[in-house]
């Protein structure tokens, strides 16, 4: 979308009502390598091959999952395929979700309209309208951080969504779009490559890769019981109190429990 033209005597209207971009990483951060790391896989649990994973999410001792498609919320096990509960939400195509502890935040893909929830089981508070697609989301230090498919990371206020600020997420200087699935961590955001086996973590500040994860063992495992174009890599979740990783993918028979190790011994 294109930038509305602002003459000189309303520059200063259209600066004040524009998200704020944050600072550009400098030339040094720009030429910094990102580390190379690979999920290895720890434990492997049972997930719904009929499930096409938007977003993964632990959430009050629970695990959550956003699927789209015909798509719904659900919590989900690590013991069983099937969800635990879910509810349906026909006519929107459901993406990320977020948990701020104590309501749970659903994108959605071009329905531009957010979803609360809150309460066990939840039910919706409100919906909210914003502009533009929803891939991705996860909450950090007061707020929610939408991707859209894009290399743009947007800050979102989670009281009425309004975007307060963005970011272009770049590896080494040059922008990495199809950001999908997000996960925030203290040190961090991590980032689902779409149609890739490709987690990125990202620095909040500049948007500057710092590390690049291949998750490529997952895919393989899972080759062979997957039979369609879509069924790529996409859900990412940390357990709080362990910090635990566990990733799938869309239409995936598997969820994994994963550590980081590296560096990646391939380039």
């Amino acid at each position: 979308m294109r930038r509305p033209f602002c003459s000189l005597s309303l520059s200063l209207l259209c600066l004040a009502c524009a998200p704020t971009q944050r600072q550009t990483p400098d030339a040094g951060a720009q030429d910094s390598k990102p580390q190379r790391l690979v999920a290895q896989v720890v434990h492997t649990y049972p997930h719904d091959p009929t499930a096409f994973t938007q977003g993964l999410q632990f959430h009050q001792g629970q695990l959550y999952e956003s699927t789209g498609e015909k798509g719904d919320l659900r919590r989900i096990s690590l013991d069983q395929a099937a969800p635990l509960w879910k509810q349906s939400l026909p006519g929107v195509f459901p993406e990320g979700l977020a948990s701020d502890g104590e309501r749970l935040y659903q994108l959605t893909w071009q329905d531009e309209t957010l979803f609360v929830w809150s309460g066990a089981p939840p039910a919706q508070e409100k919906q909210v309208a914003y502009p533009g697609e929803g891939w991705g989301l996860c909450y950090w230090k007061g707020q929610l951080v939408r991707s859209d498919g894009t290399a743009t990371l947007r800050f979102h206020d989670p009281k009425d969504f309004h975007e307060k600020s963005q970011v272009q997420v770049t590896l080494q200087g040059a922008p990495q779009d199809m950001l999908n699935e997000l996960e925030c961590a203290e040190d961090g955001v991590y980032a689902n490559v779409w149609h890739s086996s490709t987690v990125l973590k990202i620095d909040y500040a500049t948007g500057r890769v710092l590390a690049v994860i291949d998750a490529s063992a997952l895919a393989e495992a899972v080759r062979g019981r997957v039979h369609s174009f879509e069924a790529v890599l996409n859900g990412i979740a940390l357990e709080p109190g362990t910090n635990r990783m566990f990733l799938t993918g869309k239409l995936w028979p598997d969820l994994f429990e994963v550590v980081l190790v590296g560096p990646a011994t391939t380039p």
